[in-house]
C-alpha cells in the first residue's frame, strides 16, 4: 500500500488522512482504523482518485453522513471518500426540474424545496445526503426518493467516466437503486408538482415531530436496522416488538426502548455487539413469525465483502 499513498499523495488533495479513526465517520460511532479516508471537492480529482484505486486493486467506499452503516473496528483496508465541494449544490431550473449534487444534505433539500412549493415532506426528518438517500431509495412505506428522478450523473464503473442516464422504475424498488454499470453515484435530477408552500411547510413540520417523538434521535444508531417487509401487514419494529426484544441488550447494543427497528450504540458497543444483536433478532423474528428480516443498514468491512467494491 505504500505506492498507493505516494499516488494518493500526488494528487493533491486537500483533506487526506491516513490511519483513520473511521468511528468518526457513522452515526453509531463504531468503526476501526481505516488505511485511508479523504475529502474529494472536484470531479476531476474523484476521477484521478477512482483511477488509483482500480489500478492498484484497492477497496474503496463513497461515504456521506454514514447514518445507515455499520463498520467493523477490525483495521480496514479502505480508502474512504466523503463528496464536497462540486457536489453539494441544489439549483431549480425553469422547467421545474431540481438538479442535485449527491453530497447535498437531505434535511437542507426537504426545506428548501418546500420554501418553493415542492412537496418532499415524505422525506422530513431523514438524515444524510442526497446521494446515500437515492442509493437507498430513502421514504416512507408508499414511495421513495427514486419515484421522482428523471435522470442521473455517475461515474461508470466500465468506462471511468461520467454518464447520464434517464430513470424508470426498472432501476430501482423498495429500499433498493441499481444501474448495473454505477461506480459513483454524483449528480440528481428530479421532479415533482408544485403545492401550496405553507401547506408544505407544515407537512414537512409535522412529520418531523411525529419521528422525534416515536424513534431515537439523539442516541447513537443507525436509523431503521432492518426493511420492512413488502406487502406484509406488520411493520419490522412491531415485529420485533411482540418479540418482547424492546431494550434487549447485548454486550453494549441494545434495542431501543422508543422503536425496536433502531439498534443503539449505548455502552461504548463494538461491531460485533451490533452485529451480533442483529442475528438474535433475526432467529427469533424468524421462529415467531417464520420471516427473514433482510438487513436494511450497509455492513462494511466484514467477512461477507458484500459491500465492499474491489477491482
Amino acid at each position: 500500500m505504500k505506492k498507493v499513498k505516494e499516488l494518493l499523495k500526488d494528487i493533491s488533495i486537500k483533506e487526506t488522512c491516513f490511519d483513520y479513526n473511521t468511528s468518526k465517520l457513522t452515526s453509531l460511532r463504531i468503526g476501526g482504523r481505516s488505511f485511508c479516508f479523504t475529502n474529494v471537492e472536484s470531479r476531476d480529482i474523484l476521477l484521478k482518485l477512482l483511477g488509483i484505486c482500480m489500478e492498484n486493486d484497492v477497496c474503496f467506499e463513497i461515504i456521506g453522513d454514514g447514518t445507515n452503516i455499520l463498520l467493523n473496528d477490525d483495521y480496514l483496508d479502505i480508502v474512504f471518500i466523503r463528496l464536497g465541494g462540486e457536489f453539494n449544490y441544489i439549483r431549480f431550473e425553469k422547467n421545474g426540474e431540481i438538479i442535485v449534487g449527491a453530497a447535498y444534505k437531505m434535511t437542507r433539500f426537504v426545506v428548501k424545496t418546500a420554501k418553493l412549493g415542492y412537496d418532499f415532506s415524505f422525506l422530513g426528518g431523514i438524515p444524510g445526503t442526497i446521494g446515500g438517500s437515492v442509493i437507498g431509495n430513502s421514504g416512507d412505506k408508499n414511495q421513495g426518493i427514486c419515484n421522482y428522478i428523471s435522470r442521473v450523473k455517475y461515474i461508470s464503473r466500465s468506462k471511468l467516466k461520467e454518464e447520464v442516464l434517464n430513470i424508470t422504475d426498472c432501476n430501482y424498488r423498495y429500499r433498493h437503486f441499481h444501474i448495473p454499470d454505477l461506480l459513483v453515484l454524483t449528480d440528481v435530477v428530479l421532479k415533482a408538482d408544485f403545492l401550496e408552500k405553507r401547506a408544505v411547510l407544515q407537512k414537512v413540520r409535522k412529520r418531523i415531530k411525529r419521528k422525534k417523538l416515536n424513534q431515537p434521535v439523539g442516541t447513537k444508531n443507525a436509523g431503521s436496522f432492518f426493511k420492512n417487509l413488502p406487502d406484509y401487514p406488520i411493520p419490522t419494529g412491531r415485529m420485533i416488538e411482540e418479540c418482547g426484544l424492546k431494550n434487549f441488550h447485548y454486550g453494549g447494543a441494545k434495542v431501543s426502548g422508543k422503536h425496536a427497528n433502531f439498534l443503539e450504540n449505548y455502552k461504548n458497543a463494538a461491531a460485533k455487539d451490533i452485529l451480533v444483536l442483529s442475528k438474535i433478532i433475526r432467529d427469533i423474528v424468524r421462529d415467531k413469525f417464520n420471516k427473514e428480516l433482510e438487513y436494511e443498514v450497509r455492513m462494511i468491512g466484514f467477512k461477507n465483502g458484500q459491500d465492499i467494491r474491489k477491482f
